[in-house]
C-alpha cells in the first residue's frame, strides 16, 4: 500500500492508515520517497534554492510596495505599471514552485536521517496543532498546489477542534479546503519522540499550565517576537511570516500573538494572511524550530 500522505520539515510524515511495524514503514515510506521528484532532488541543489529564495521574494515585496506607494502619489497605475505587476506575481509563482520542491526534498532528507530515532503515533489534535501553518508535499487536488494545516473552529457537540487543509496556491477562486479530523480518521504519524506530543494529554497540560513552565514558555515564545519562522511562508508573497503581538492581545500566551506577513498589496494595504498562535502544541513547536527544545523539555 501506499502509505505516504503529507511530509513536514523536522523529520515528520503523516500516514494513511495505522503502523504496526515502525521500520519496515520507514522503509517502505522512503521507498516512496525515493520514487518521487522531490526525494530525488539533489541535496546541493536545494540548499541553494533556500538560501536565495526569501532574498529574491523580499527584492519582488519591496518593488511592489514602491508600485504601490507611486500609485498613491499619481492616483493610478500605469500601463508599464500593470505589466510589472503581472512579472512579478509570474515571478513568484516561478519561486513557489521552487520552493515547494526544496522544502518537500529537505523534509524528506531529515526524515532519511532521523530513520533509526522517528517513532510511530497515531495522528491527534496536539499532533495537528503542532503543524498548523507549515508548508507540506500534501498536494492540492484541486490545483496540484503545495497544502498546510489551518485551524478551523471549536466543535461544542463534539468537545473538539476542528482543522482543515488549505492549498497555497493565491488562486482567483480558492482552492476547497479538506477537511481534517484526527480523532475519526485511521492516520498515523512519523515523527522523533517529542515531549509535548507523547504520553498522556491529561498529565502534558497539567505540566504545561503550571505556573512555572507556563511564565519559561510564555517568555521564550516573546524572546522570539519580530523574528522570522522560515517553515512558516506567506503564500501570497513567499516571505517568511514573523511572530508579532495581535493588537488586541489579552496578555495570556495562548491569545496574544500571531504570525503576520510585512508584504503590502499593489493597492497599499497590509497583507491579510495571519497563523494565530491558540495551542501549547503549537507554542511547543515554534519553540523547538528556534532552540531546538519545546515546552517540557525546556
Amino acid at each position: 500500500m501506499a502509505w505516504l500522505d503529507s511530509l513536514f520539515a523536522g523529520a515528520k510524515a503523516f500516514l494513511k492508515g495505522a503502523v504496526v511495524a515502525v521500520r519496515e514503514t520507514v522503509k517502505a515510506v522512503l521507498e516512496e520517497i525515493d520514487n518521487s521528484s522531490f526525494g530525488k532532488a539533489a541535496t546541493q541543489l536545494v540548499r541553494g534554492v533556500a538560501e536565495r529564495h526569501f532574498n529574491v521574494a523580499k527584492d519582488l515585496a519591496d518593488e511592489e510596495q514602491e508600485l504601490a506607494e507611486k500609485r498613491r502619489r499619481d492616483g493610478r497605475f500605469t500601463e508599464n505599471d500593470l505589466d510589472r505587476l503581472r512579472e512579478i506575481e509570474a515571478e513568484r509563482d516561478r519561486l513557489r514552485r521552487e520552493l515547494d520542491e526544496a522544502k518537500a526534498a529537505r523534509s524528506a532528507q531529515e526524515l532519511r536521517e532521523a530513520q533509526g530515532d522517528v517513532i510511530a503515533a497515531a495522528v491527534t489534535g496536539d499532533e495537528a496543532a503542532a503543524s498548523i501553518g507549515i508548508l507540506s508535499t500534501k498536494v492540492c487536488p484541486e490545483c496540484g498546489g503545495a497544502m498546510r494545516i489551518q485551524l478551523g473552529g471549536f466543535n461544542t457537540k463534539t468537545d473538539r477542534q476542528t482543522f482543515y487543509w488549505q492549498c497555497t496556491s493565491p488562486n482567483p477562486l480558492p482552492c476547497p479546503t479538506l477537511k481534517l479530523d484526527p480523532e475519526a480518521e485511521r492516520t498515523s504519524v512519523l515523527r522523533r519522540p517529542d515531549a509535548d506530543l507523547d504520553g498522556s494529554r491529561k498529565q502534558r497540560e497539567e505540566i504545561w499550565t503550571r505556573p512555572d513552565v507556563l511564565n519559561k514558555a510564555h517568555g521564550r515564545l516573546r524572546a522570539s517576537l519580530d523574528e522570522e519562522d522560515e517553515e512558516i511562508v506567506c503564500p501570497a508573497h513567499m516571505l517568511p511570516m514573523k511572530l508579532m503581538p495581535k493588537p488586541s492581545a489579552g496578555g495570556r500566551m495562548l491569545d496574544s500573538y500571531e504570525y503576520i506577513c510585512l508584504g503590502i498589496t499593489p493597492d497599499g494595504r497590509a497583507c491579510g494572511h495571519k497563523v494565530p498562535v491558540k495551542s501549547f502544541p503549537q507554542v511547543s513547536a515554534a519553540l523547538r524550530r528556534r532552540e531546538g527544545r519545546g515546552i517540557i523539555d525546556g
